[in-house]
């Protein structure tokens, strides 16, 4: 604009400094009519095109004039609009502030109404909270207010006494336990038979079944009788196990505190046979040595041929003779120690004897921890 300006006042300065060069002219010479006739048509044509820029560049003026108020006004109306937007959210900020406020009122409220009813004769009432998953089922089933409660509740909601009706909203909503119908429990079907507890000469195994078809809701009543029965399995028999010791000198056996009998008992190198129920619990020996060489070996197989237990330090050995040592219930006290393996020299481990026909090669010869003791009492529990 100021450019503008200054370019017209240039031309009418160069229009003053042609005038004036005229009049010099004039002044100075004589110019011949023609001359001064061309010369004036030549200053006018000068001072017509001067004019006609000045008229280009007026129009530009007005034209860049108009342009900037334009950008100007969208500028401003653009400000109005962010202004506008700002106090908008503004106002839907104080709007959400507000409905949480008052989503959170309305829940305590609700609590506080649910647990004063439950306290009256109808009742009780229940708050039932939304979890993430009932949302989820909520917008995947497009489900009503009404539908989301009857799946939280189990059952439909329903008006209340003091028309207290359960409100449902966004995070819960509120059932009268007294207003649904009472479900008694039912059966649901019984179980695969459990593992027998034995193998064989019978045992236990049970089954279940659960009061879940349906479950006692609403006050309903319990199944009646057991969810549990038993029955005997694996009745069969078991084979029996053979027994096989010696000891040096003369020997008493005892299965589960039974005295037993077998050939060989009274002398020191005959291997004593005898079988004894796979049932069995506890082996007990006696062995009293009447001079020289002790010692006790012995093994018990099942009907395989497999060791069962053989002679070893995990016997427990004493001297002293204790009421019902041989029973499986007894306890055994201070006298009582491991046994004491006499070692791969002991003459019971030399294979020429009569002990080696003893079927484990995992006999051990033992004895307890004294080699005067006269009498020893031995125990060893099977199962």
């Amino acid at each position: 604009m100021k450019i503008s300006v200054c370019i017209i006042i240039c031309l009418a300065l160069a229009v003053e400094i042609v005038a004036d060069s005229l009049d010099t002219e004039l002044d100075s010479k004589e110019i011949a009519t023609e001359d001064l006739k061309d010369l004036l048509f030549t200053s006018m044509q000068s001072i017509i095109s001067l004019n006609d820029l000045v008229t280009g560049l007026s129009k530009q003026i007005a034209e860049l004039t108009i342009s900037s108020a334009q950008t100007t006004a969208k500028m401003e109306i653009s400000t109005a609009e962010t202004s506008i937007a700002t106090a908008s959210l503004s106002r839907e900020l104080e709007d959400l502030k507000k409905k949480v406020s008052t989503m959170n009122e309305n829940f305590t409220d609700l609590e506080s109404r649910c647990a004063e009813a439950s306290k009256k004769d109808k009742g009780p009432w229940k708050c039932y909270h939304y979890t993430e998953s009932d949302r989820e089922w909520r917008a995947n089933h497009e489900a009503t207010e009404a539908e989301m409660c009857e799946r939280v509740t189990g059952g439909k909601f329903t008006r209340g006494k003091n028309d207290m009706v359960p409100d449902c909203g966004t995070c819960w909503c509120c059932q009268d336990q007294s207003a649904l119908i009472p479900v008694d429990g039912g059966w649901g079907f019984w179980s695969d038979w459990g593992e027998c507890s034995a193998e064989c000469d019978g045992g236990v195994q049970t089954r279940e079944r659960s009061c879940t078809d349906p479950a006692p809701a609403h006050g309903g009543v319990e199944c009646r009788v057991e969810g549990e029965e038993s029955r005997e399995c694996n009745s069969e028999q078991c084979p029996d196990y053979t027994m096989y010791i010696l000891c040096d000198d003369v020997l008493t056996i005892y299965v589960d505190g039974t005295e037993r009998q077998a050939a060989g008992l009274s002398t020191w190198n005959v291997m004593s046979t005898l079988n004894i129920p796979a049932s069995s619990e506890l082996i007990a020996v006696k062995c009293f040595n009447g001079g020289g060489g002790y010692g006790i070996i012995g093994s018990v197989q099942d009907a395989e041929g497999g060791d069962i237990l053989a002679t070893d330090s995990s016997w427990k050995c004493s001297n002293t003779l204790e009421s019902g040592w041989s029973l499986p219930g007894f306890k055994e006290g201070n006298t009582w120690r491991a046994a004491t393996d006499l070692g791969d020299g002991h003459f019971m481990m030399d294979q020429n004897g009569g002990w080696k026909d003893v079927p484990s090669p995992n006999k051990r010869a033992i004895w307890t921890d004294s080699s005067s003791d006269a009498t020893v009492y031995c125990r060893k529990t099977i199962k």
